[in-house]
């Protein structure tokens, strides 16, 4: 399948038909397959229009034509199978859940609300929400979130850490991946809302998109490009979703892992740490909870990084063995190649024998 590129742009507003010209033809030049837009501020007399200048893949939930609205555009060159369309929140969630290459892909188009006082409220919706999507289909989410969730992220203080403490909880129940910090974890003068006043500017990365941790892997790419239309600018993605088996529907534990020291010692470092935060969540429940999905994607990465390590020593080992095998092929009765051999081999399989 040819990679998709993904899309986000907050446009600040395209009702009138000059800035709705600008956008699009900014958004044919780039040759995005997937785009979420964000305050459109259009209405059911607009839809026409929107499709006679884009074509048929284009999705609505309209609030009014002076604030909110968000819409889903395809390209023209994508036909996808729509599953179904929901107005999550009106004009600021759209959901489409769609079929392509076999794979079920849940796509949500987030606006939050400007007022911070809004957005506690507007996250627990969009919980909600979310909660009643199929865990094991792939889930995008992307927007402008209004919120962000690190320090490194905005130029001020995060306006209502209530709302970033929701919009967390969503992020580490749904195993979602914020794509473009994953690819760039070092940055921290990168930012896709900049506000240039006379004296000063305010900067902030609100606008971003979220994919399962299960297809980060498919992930190959993501960048940030400046529209000339908006202080905000565009995040895409490029990805190539494709069906894969799923994994198994509960996770266990892997209790070996008590038995490994430098392992207990992070997980302890690590609850310790996370014991201490329990008094920024409105209930203990809710802490306990998060806690739960935490711990287990703290097993889960250092599991990985665990097999990434052994198998990087299993084939370092199979090269030794290799080596030694050649070189004993030219002197079979060297005896101190013969036991080094021997102990490659038996490390070789100790490792093997544990990897299974």
């Amino acid at each position: 399948m040819t990679p998709l590129i993904i899309a986000t742009l907050n446009t600040r507003g395209c009702r009138m038909a000059l800035r709705r010209s600008q956008v699009l033809s900014y958004l044919r030049e780039g040759r995005y397959s997937i785009v979420f837009l964000q305050e459109t501020h259009t209405d059911p007399t607009a839809e026409d229009r929107w499709r006679l200048e884009w074509g048929d893949g284009v999705y609505f939930s309209h609030f009014a034509t002076w604030q909110a609205g968000v819409a889903t555009l395809f390209s023209p060159n994508l036909r996808p199978e729509v599953l179904g369309v929901n107005e999550a929140v009106p004009g600021h969630v759209l959901h489409l859940r769609v079929r392509m290459e076999g794979l079920v892909v849940n796509f949500v188009n987030i606006y939050a609300p400007q007022m911070s006082s809004r957005r506690p409220q507007f996250y627990q919706q969009v919980s909600d929400f979310l909660g009643t999507l199929d865990s094991h289909e792939c889930l995008v989410l992307g927007g402008d979130f209004n919120t962000t969730l690190e320090e490194r992220d905005r130029s001020g203080a995060e306006p209502s850490p209530a709302a970033a403490n929701i919009l967390q909880g969503i992020v580490d129940h749904h195993s979602l991946v914020d794509v473009w910090r994953d690819h760039h974890p070092d940055d921290t003068s990168t930012f896709t809302f900049v506000q240039v006043e006379a004296h000063r500017s305010h900067h902030s990365r609100l606008d971003r998109i979220y994919l399962s941790r299960f297809h980060l892997s498919q992930a190959h790419s993501s960048a940030v490009r400046p529209a000339p239309f908006s202080d905000h600018h565009l995040v895409t993605v490029t990805v190539s979703l494709r069906a894969e088996r799923p994994g198994p529907a509960y996770w266990h534990f892997n209790n070996s892992l008590l038995e490994d020291e430098s392992f207990v010692m992070s997980f302890r470092e690590f609850w310790l740490a996370w014991r201490e935060q329990w008094r920024a969540f409105p209930s203990v429940r809710r802490w306990w909870d998060l806690g739960k999905v935490r711990a287990k994607l703290f097993c889960r990465d250092y599991t990985r990084g665990t097999s990434r390590r052994r198998n990087a020593a299993i084939e370092q080992l199979e090269r030794e063995v290799l080596e030694m095998e050649r070189r004993l092929a030219a002197d079979p009765e060297d005896p101190s190649l013969c036991g080094a051999c021997r102990e490659k081999r038996e490390e070789l399989q100790a490792l093997e024998d544990h990897r299974a």
